[in-house]
């Protein structure tokens, strides 16, 4: 079976991270399903001149997808091609938060459509975003007065390599990390300044901050890691790993729901998350995310969350969750819907 993914693909993005984990886990547990993603496809008469094509999936993203209309994934439906859309952008559906004229349309003509969160306007699957494998070699922090002078665990030559990974005030100081673009609800100015008021190190991934916004969380906590570039998952998630808990204090009312904290979640540590923020819903409105989540209203939440969290090699209910929601099941769900898609349009 050819599936054709219309996506963004092998570029800074969380709709490229998500389709490239959707290939990995559904050719993983389908090897007979060849996923094939296309940037040239996010222009519909692409899509269009393709051939031997079981199968379209739309990893659609508004502004990625805007040259897709309904009436484009109608052709393809009524000329014997099924389509799958996935759907990033929505919204409760509740009244004064409606999904869009464009998700209800693709609802209405597409072979089946997936989100990510439950919607009450719209007839979707709801299945949450995938949670990546667990860090394969989570990084080792060290503190600066013994970096050079003593290690029980790793060579010399390691250090040698790796010296921006010493940047904790005392070999015991708490880490706590993060990841995301450096949006300004993401409030990373506000995570540096009460993680040093708190005698916490912070570790920070944000490929898109500059020099200046480094300098600015620097001049915060000097107990910093900065990473300003986009990492691959894996090695995002060994950072991760490495901290004592993660947090995401996003305040937002955007669209869709966050891939970011998945990567939190993949690290098996605490995980912490501001209840404010919308593209957390999904977590919150599961009994088992609501469970594992250490939840806080506010920012005087965070700093006592802090003061009591444990520390521990890793968090049985994020782990749980994590399995749960793991791009391995969710690579088995997307094989089983492929397959009945395409079987049902024959």
């Amino acid at each position: 079976m050819h599936v054709l993914l219309v996506t963004s693909w092998d570029t800074a993005c969380g709709i490229a991270d998500y389709a490239r984990a959707l290939k990995e886990s559904v050719e993983a547990a389908n090897p007979e399903i060849e996923v094939i993603p296309s940037n040239a496809a996010l222009d519909p008469l692409v899509a269009r001149e393709l051939v031997d094509i079981d199968l379209l999936h739309l990893n659609h993203h508004d502004a990625l997808h805007s040259r897709w209309t309904p009436e484009h994934v109608r052709e393809h439906v009524e000329s014997g091609t099924p389509v799958l859309v996935t759907y990033h952008d929505s919204r409760s559906g509740a009244s004064g938060c409606e999904n869009s004229d464009k998700l209800k349309a693709f609802a209405q003509v597409a072979s089946s459509v997936v989100v990510h969160e439950p919607v009450e306007d719209v007839k979707a699957i709801y299945w949450r975003q995938g949670v990546p494998a667990a860090a394969q070699q989570p990084m080792e922090y060290h503190s600066r007065p013994t970096f050079e002078t003593w290690t029980p665990f790793l060579p010399p030559d390691h250090y040698e390599a790796n010296k921006l990974l010493a940047f904790k005030a005392f070999p015991q100081q708490p880490v706590l990390g993060t990841v995301g673009f450096n949006f300004p609800w993401k409030n990373y100015d506000r995570l540096a300044q009460l993680t040093a008021e708190e005698g916490w190190a912070l570790v920070l991934l944000s490929n898109d901050a500059t020099p200046a916004d480094e300098a600015r969380w620097r001049a915060a906590n000097s107990s910093i890691l900065v990473v300003r570039k986009f990492l691959p998952q894996a090695t995002a998630i060994n950072y991760l790993a490495g901290c004592d808990a993660t947090a995401f204090m996003y305040e937002c009312q955007n669209n869709g729901t966050s891939g970011a904290i998945r990567q939190g979640i993949a690290a098996r540590k605490p995980v912490i998350a501001h209840q404010a923020c919308r593209q957390f819903r999904d977590l919150y409105l599961d009994p088992l995310g609501r469970d594992a989540i250490q939840w806080v209203e506010n920012w005087e939440e965070l700093r006592q969350t802090l003061r009591r969290i444990p520390s521990t090699r890793f968090d049985p209910t994020i782990h749980a969750l994590a399995e749960r929601d793991s791009w391995r099941n969710l690579g088995r769900e997307y094989a089983r819907l492929y397959r009945l898609l395409v079987e049902g349009s024959r």
